[in-house]
This record gives C-alpha cells, sequence and structure tokens, in this order.
C-alpha cells in the first residue's frame, strides 16, 4: 500500500502489514490536555490579569509545532515487555548511553528499562534532497518514557521489517524506525503519539552508501 502525499513524499507499507495504522498528520493528531485546554487563562486563575490572560494554547510555537510533521498513534498499549502492536522491536543497552540519565542507576538497579529500537511496517519515500528528522512527539511530555531524535541518511537498508518493493535510484528511503527507553513498569496508552516524523529539505544533499548499522 502506498499513500502519496505530495511530489515530494509518499508512505509505503511493508507488504506483511496490510492492517497496521497509517501515518497522520501531526495537524489532526493532538493529546487530550491540548484538545481540552481553553485559551483564556481565568478559566484556570480567575485573579490572574497576567501574561495577557492567555495560556498555552494561544502560544505561537506551540500552534506552529502541532502542525509540523506526521506520526503513528500507537495501536496497543506500548510498555517493555511482550507488545501486541503493529511494530517490531529490539533491545539496545542503558551503558550505551553511559553519563546520561537513562543509565542511572539506584541500589545497583537501573532506574530506566533497556532502549528499544521501535520499527513501524512503513517507509518514506522521499524525492532527492528530502530527509526524514524523527523526533520526540511536540505536544506530549512523559516522566517514564523518551523518544530520542534521529536524522539518518537514506538508503539505510530493510531495516527490521524488509520489503519486496525496488529502491529507485532517484529517490531517498528512509525507514519509520525510532529509540524509545522507558521506565520499569510504564505504560503508554493506545492512540497516544510518541514520536513526530518531520520532512526537512537540503537541496546539496546526497546519501552516503549504506555499510550497515552501527550495533
Amino acid at each position: 500500500m502506498d499513500i502519496v502525499v505530495n511530489d515530494y513524499l509518499t508512505w509505503e507499507r511493508a507488504e506483511q502489514a496490510d492492517l497496521a495504522p497509517v501515518p497522520v498528520s501531526c495537524a489532526v493528531h493532538f493529546p487530550e490536555w491540548w484538545k481540552n485546554l481553553r485559551g483564556d487563562l481565568r478559566e484556570y486563575l480567575p485573579a490572574s490579569g497576567d501574561h495577557r490572560n492567555h495560556t498555552a494554547r494561544l502560544c505561537s510555537g506551540l500552534r506552529g509545532a502541532s502542525q509540523l510533521g506526521w506520526t503513528i498513534p500507537l495501536d496497543a498499549v506500548l510498555h517493555t515487555g511482550i507488545t501486541t502492536g503493529a511494530w517490531r522491536y529490539g533491545h539496545l543497552l542503558q551503558e550505551m548511553l553511559h553519563g546520561t540519565p537513562w543509565a542511572q542507576k539506584v541500589a545497583g538497579e537501573y532506574v530506566w528499562d533497556r532502549p528499544m529500537i521501535l520499527a513501524w511496517p512503513w517507509r518514506a519515500k522521499m524525492a532527492p534532497g528530502w530527509r526524514l528528522l524523527m523526533n520526540d512527539y511536540p505536544l506530549d511530555w512523559h516522566q517514564d518514557f523518551h523518544c530520542f531524535t534521529g536524522y539518518v541518511d537514506a538508503n539505510h537498508g530493510s531495516g527490521l521489517w524488509g520489503w519486496s518493493q525496488e529502491m529507485h535510484k532517484e529517490f531517498n528511503y528512509y525507514n519509520v524506525e525510532t529509540v524509545v527507553i522507558m521506565k520499569k513498569q510504564a505504560r503508554i496508552n493506545t492512540g497516544s503519539a510518541v514520536f513526530s516524523m518531520v520532512p526537512v529539505y537540503e537541496p546539496a544533499y546526497v546519501p552516503k552508501p549504506f555499510t550497515g548499522y552501527p550495533f
């Protein structure tokens, strides 16, 4: 299945994942707190009078971020055990992030579970000069979960799904994969957006030859 978005972006779905949820524009997917937030600060602080009585609902930066990029809402609860969602995953190690909070220990035990590569059965087929920035979802923040930013070179292989569709040399291809880390026992609910995909145009960009995954 292909979803042609415009002249520089087409989403291609792996053949063995016909029922997988599709990428959606972040402009049509919002978390509940954003949908419910009133623009008038006096709804929450009646005697405020500060900041023109505006809440974050009227923040031009957040409003702009809310329209930027694509996501795939979860079709099942995400946690670090066995999952039933439309993604495949592989575990990494906390010490690959040594020196960061993600490798923190308390009483000899890691606070955070092992990082995971999450691979959705989609890839972006993009015109020359276009790249795909994988990022945290910009309107939701979690104390028990983090999605890392990634900006890989194009044409980087078949990933965890594999593809029978040919890659054409005149296009750039990007697998929809990201790396996440969660605290032990954390759960992210069905319907949540945990990452975003933002097309970036670099006119002089030429992909490097793919040499395999670094780990």
